[in-house]
This record gives structure tokens, C-alpha cells and sequence, in this order.
């Protein structure tokens, strides 16, 4: 075979090679963003998620104190 064309024929291939492997680069970048991006969504969920447990049982609180307050507040009359 020709030397010249093998020559061709690798620098091609190398050409190929780089450029696959600055895609392969550029997507692992935007998969890195992703994933911290969910990882920021995540978090951001789980402090909701605390502060709405909290009100709830704050509620709660509220209203077996209302409960307890409104069972002392009856009289009974004959």
C-alpha cells in the first residue's frame, strides 16, 4: 500500500478521534451541570419539605390546645 494514503487514512482517523472525544468532554460538562443543578433542586426540597413538617406539627399544637382549651371551658349547669 501506498504510505502516503495510510498516512491520510491515520491522520484522518486521529481527526475523528479528537473530535468524538471533545463531544464526549462537552457532554460530561453539561451532565456535571445537570446533576448539580438537581443536587441544588434537591436540597431546596428537602429545607421545604422540613419548614412544612414543622408548620404541621406547629398546627397540630394549635389545635389540641384549642381542643384541651374548648373540653375546660364547659360548665355544666342543673
Amino acid at each position: 500500500m501506498n504510505y502516503e494514503l495510510l498516512s491520510n487514512l491515520y491522520k484522518e482517523e486521529a481527526e475523528k478521534n479528537k473530535n468524538d472525544a471533545l463531544i464526549l468532554k462537552t457532554r460530561n460538562e453539561i451532565l456535571q451541570n445537570e446533576i448539580e443543578n438537581l443536587r441544588q433542586k434537591i436540597k431546596k426540597i428537602e429545607e421545604e419539605k422540613d419548614s412544612l413538617e414543622k408548620e404541621v406539627e406547629s398546627l397540630k399544637s394549635a389545635l389540641e390546645f384549642k381542643e384541651e382549651k374548648q373540653k375546660e371551658s364547659f360548665t355544666y349547669y342543673s
